[in-house]
């Protein structure tokens, strides 16, 4: 088994079975149940897929570091569960990292909805300036990276701030990050909560102040 694909999942017992269908099947699916009151865990394990239960709503960030120690695959895929990104385009994202280091699922900027423009733009600026190249999309939660250079990393944030921290500590460590084109659909899925996206925008700023 060379790549394992995670997926971090909070109540979505709705969407999380499109998504493990399109996964190809030479891949280990790990779900990572991240405290979820609804199905998500019973659909999944339904589906064959390698479990893990955590015990409360740890975040995003947590679920796929748990996920990542016990995955069996030279190569880590993370995909979200909602269903807004495609997984029938994870064989992209692998095939990168014959290039690369670290690839990052690209979004179409133009198909972003408005609501969502001034945050991605600023998010955009921010960790591309932090991280010390330009970058299309710092947000997206479709990459792929080596286990071997994911655990090196040595990721601390628990909830959405891992997407910014992966990519900036990613380019300090001199890995090769290359930008993956990849479809997306918004009219299914969750948006991230207010809150976290306080955090995630606290987090990009203090790194591009910091410069460490």
């Amino acid at each position: 088994m060379t790549t394992s694909v995670i997926l971090p999942a909070y109540n979505e017992e709705k969407n999380i079975a499109r998504v493990i269908s399109n996964i190809p099947s030479s891949c280990e699916v790990i779900v990572v149940d991240d405290g979820s009151k609804d199905r998500t865990l019973e659909v999944a394990k339904s589906l064959g897929c390698n479990c893990i239960r955590l015990s409360k709503n740890y975040g995003k960030g947590y679920a796929c570091r748990a996920g990542a120690k016990i995955a069996s695959g030279k190569n880590i895929v993370f995909i979200d569960s909602d269903g807004q990104l495609d997984a029938r385009e994870i064989p992209n994202m692998i095939s990168a990292l014959r290039k690369c280091d670290l690839a990052v699922g690209s979004r179409n900027i133009r198909d972003i909805p408005s609501q969502r423009i001034v945050s991605n733009n600023f998010a955009r600026a921010v960790i591309s300036a932090a991280a010390g190249r330009k970058l299309n999309d710092a947000l997206c939660g479709f990459r792929a990276i080596r286990k071997s250079d994911f655990l090196s990393l040595g990721l601390k944030k628990r909830r959405y701030e891992i997407e910014a921290e992966m990519i900036i500590k990613a380019a300090r460590k001199g890995l090769r990050i290359k930008e993956v084109p990849i479809s997306v659909r918004y009219d299914i899925g969750s948006q991230m909560p207010v809150k976290d996206s306080l955090k995630v925008a606290s987090y990009i700023i203090g790194k591009a102040i910091m410069k460490g």
